[in-house]
Order: C-alpha cells, then structure tokens, then sequence
C-alpha cells in the first residue's frame, strides 16, 4: 500500500478546514437573504373601522374615520368621527379601534348600545342603534345587508350606527317641498362602492338639500355644553352646499333651470360621496292661478307680536296678465329683524315655497335684506313694506321687488350720459302701481353717448332692462344690450316691467 506522507495529510486537511469553512459562511449569508425578518407594521395613528364583514378586514386608510361637524354649531369637534361603510349582517361585524403610536384600543358596544325604534322628529324615519362605545373586543353587528352611517364621539363617549336605506331630495325645488322626501333608492349592495339613482325627477325652481332616511340629523349626546349657550352633540344627516362640492349641513342648494332630472349620489369606501343633477328635459309652462302664496316666518310682527313658522299669513291668488305672468301683492307688512321669513303656499310645507336665493330683488328697499344658510330673507331694518312677488312662469323667473310702505315704486336709469352710476340716476316711479313706469330724463349734449338701462333698484343687483330683440322691446338677459334715444334733450320715458316694452318721447 502506499503510504501519505504526514506534510501531505497535513496539507490535505488544512484545505478541507478551509472549504468546509467557506461553505458555512456562504450558506450562513445565504440564509441571511433568503429569511429576512419581517418589518414591523406601520399603521398611522388614528381612528379605524375594522372587521370581518366589511371590506376593512385589517387596518386600511380607508376605513379611517374622519372629523366632522357638530351639527348644533355646524362647526367640526375634536373627537366627534364618522364613516359610512357597508356592512354585511351577521356575527362578523366590526371594532372601532383607535391606534396612538404602539397602543391600539378595541372599541365595541356597551351594555346600553340599543335599537331606537322610533328617533326625535329630526332623526332618520327608520330604526337605528345608538348608545355608549366601550373598550371591548365585542362587535357592531348589523341585521341586514347595507349601508351604514357610523359615528362616534370621544369627548362623550358615544355612539350611533344608522342605516342608509335610501338618499333623498327634499325642498322647494321637489315635487314634496320641504314636507317630504322624494326617494333615491340604492342599487345592488357592494362592499366597496353603492349608487343611489332615480330617474324623470320634476324639479322646479327653488332650493333643496340631500339628506338619507328622511333625517336631518342624529343625536349622540343632547346635555353636553359646548358653549356660547349651545347644548349637545349631533351629526348631520343631510348635505347642502352645492351638488358638486356637498358639505354636511350646508347650506340650501339652488335650482335655477326648472326640468326633468336623474339624480345620483355614489359612494366610494374611503371617499364618501359625489352627486349629480342632470336635466333630462323640460317642464310645460306651470299655471300658477289657483295657488295660494302667503308669508310665513318669525321675521313678521302680526297684530304687534312676533309671527312663527307654524301658519301662513296674508294667503292670497295672484293677479294674472297675459296667462303667464302671475303677482301676489302684500301691503303694510311689519318685518322685524329678530327672525326672518319665506313665502309659503298653503299651511304646510308640502307646496310651493320660495327664499331669497331663488328671487331677483329689486326695489327702492330691496337692499335692506339678506339671506342665512336656510335660504330665508332676513330683514337688516325694521319697519313697514309692501312687498311683490312676480312669477313669470314662462321663463321661471321670481322677482320679489320691496319698497317702503306707501312709497310710490321707482326704476332708476343709469347710463353714459351720468358715469352709469345708479345710485345717482334719475328715476321713473310707478304711480299706479300696475307695472307701468313713468318720468323725464335729460340727456346733455356733453355726453359721451345716450346709452342706457333701466335698473329695479340703485346698484346692479337687482333686474336690469336692456335691448330686446326688437325695437321698443326690453330683456332681462344679462348680456342684453344698452338701450339708447337719438339725441339730447329730455324725454318722457315709459317702461311696462309686465310686458317688456318701452317708449320715449322728446319734450
């Protein structure tokens, strides 16, 4: 046999040691890569609905609630959150879990989270469950398939769960006024995104708002001082502002283009919701001859006192001239600046009813009143009116023109010829307050041109008269143009408001 010698086996087992050597520590660095350890979880801070049976089955930004209005300010509150998410029924249901850097605290229901049959008056028409929220791994369950407003407040500790069955319009512009919600159901149920639609909507002009399940708002707490003399905290049911940037408790939308319309509201988990308005087709003329219009509101003095909202006073048929234009006149109204008022057709708000932002206002005393986020006219003076309410039904156009009692209504003409300034333009009065419009006016010879308009008020903001289409005609479009006499001199001008017409004659 042949025999190694001992430098050989020594040398053979040095390079063994090596490799063997190596290899361990390329098989420890492969290890290494293969098997990293995972990172830590990184959940921003903030308040989450979690759970089995929504389309939030572990932390997500979409199911963080947000802060929202307390609708006894329509102010945000810290710690007063909601989402709306849909929720599958059944046992899996969902925690509130509220995460502060590593603490995570599971909320669910109290002993005391309860069904409410029955709301106040400004609540959902519908069942729904409020109560107090408690640190607890217990779950919101929900009993059917659907969309859910959740909101929770931190300061008291409470919450509400409140079914979204249905979207709906309510308000002047709908066909069950402000007494009444005209329903926009939900199509199919689906845990990321749900659609509200319906379609051939008769929408008049007027205001309106959104607002689901036929609430305006749902109490969580109705004790808590919040200051400045206001009690409690509540969340809005309902959505103002406009159809393309909604505000919870907004203000009243406006709808200038009477029609036929679909009307939509589409959520997006983690979005909340877009709306649409779109006109699909015209409305016939409306005959307005049988409709009674009155006043209503606590901006009125009847008899001395403080008038309400609860009955409609100086209930009146309107005065008819050429089948389409309709007027309802009130004299002597007492307005107090305590409150404020609309016009309202009958004794409910079932009918018609009409606010300040779906007026032109003009007259001598149309500068002496303003709106609020209800679309009301709010007095700025106190004293005596008489008050006229124009429908031009054939347009859809409401002028509401207010002079001081017993004052004879005016037009003012501004023009070229005085620096197009109506404060300081000569007027035409309305001696026999039919419509008809009567006065001189001098042109200088200095002037740079004889060009004009008529103006229902001293300032631009009421209705402005320009060119018609036709010699003598007027029109009230906003891009009609100016109106103009041949030459200087002062001439007798006549303006018919009622039937757009004018005439002038040199003295």
């Amino acid at each position: 046999m042949k025999r190694i010698s001992f430098f050989k086996f020594s040398r053979l087992l040095v390079v063994a040691m090596l490799v063997f050597g190596m290899t361990a520590i390329f098989s420890s660095c492969k290890d290494d890569k293969d098997d990293p350890k995972p990172d830590p979880e990184i959940v921003l801070d903030g308040t989450y609905v979690v759970g089995e049976a929504t389309a939030l089955p572990d932390f997500d930004k979409k199911g963080m609630m947000k802060i929202t209005r307390n609708e006894v300010v329509q102010e945000e509150r810290d710690g007063l959150m909601e989402l709306y998410v849909a929720v599958k029924a059944g046992a899996a249901g969902f925690n509130i879990i509220k995460v502060e850097g590593a603490t995570r605290t599971t909320y669910g229901p109290s002993a005391n989270f309860a069904k409410v049959d029955q709301g106040t008056v400004d609540e959902p028409k519908i069942p729904f469950w409020r109560g107090s929220l408690e640190a607890t791994d217990t779950k919101f369950t929900v009993p059917a398939d659907g969309l859910y407003h959740v909101a929770i407040d931190m300061g008291t500790m409470k919450v509400v769960v409140v079914p979204v069955e249905y979207w709906g319009l309510i308000g002047a512009a709908t066909p069950g006024g402000w007494g009444d919600d005209t329903q926009i159901p939900p199509q199919a149920f689906d845990l990321n995104s749900m659609t509200f639609e319906l379609t051939n909507v008769t929408m008049t002009k007027g205001d309106f708002k959104f607002r689901y399940s036929g609430g305006w708002k749902v109490e969580l707490d109705t004790t808590l001082d919040v200051g400045n003399g206001n009690v409690g905290v509540k969340i809005n049911t309902n959505y103002g502002g406009a159809v393309s940037a909604l505000v919870p408790g907004g203000d009243n939308i406006a709808n200038d283009a009477p029609g036929y319309y679909t009307a939509k509201m589409v959520w997006k988990l983690g979005e909340g919701y877009t709306a649409s308005i779109t006109k699909t087709g015209d409305l016939s003329i409306t005959d307005y001859s049988a409709t009674e219009l009155g006043l209503v509101g606590d901006g009125l003095m009847v008899g001395g006192v403080q008038h309400n909202w609860d009955e409609t006073v100086m209930l009146q048929t309107p005065a008819v001239e050429n089948e389409t234009n309709y007027t309802w006149t009130f004299d002597g109204v007492e307005i107090t600046t305590l409150g404020s008022f609309k016009f309202r057709e009958g004794q409910d708000w079932n009918g018609k009813s009409i606010g300040f932002n779906d007026v032109t206002m003009a007259g001598g005393a149309a500068a002496k009143f303003e709106t609020n986020a209800d679309g009301n006219f709010v007095p700025l003076e106190d004293g005596l009116y008489d008050i006229v309410l124009l429908i031009e039904a054939e347009t859809e156009t409401y002028t509401v023109t207010v002079n001081e009692a017993g004052a004879v209504p005016m037009i003012w003409v501004p023009g070229d010829y005085q620096g197009w300034a109506p404060a300081d333009a000569p007027t035409l009065s309305d001696a026999n307050e039919d419509g008809v419009f009567v006065g001189t006016v001098e042109f200088p010879d200095t002037a740079p041109s004889f060009t004009f308009k008529f103006t229902s008020q001293p300032n631009w903001d009421g209705t402005n008269y320009g060119a018609g289409a036709n010699p003598g005609e007027l029109s009230t479009d906003g891009g009609a143009g100016n109106l103009e006499v041949p030459a200087a001199g002062t001439y007798l001008l006549t303006v018919d408001v009622n039937n757009l017409t004018w005439t002038y004659e040199l003295q």
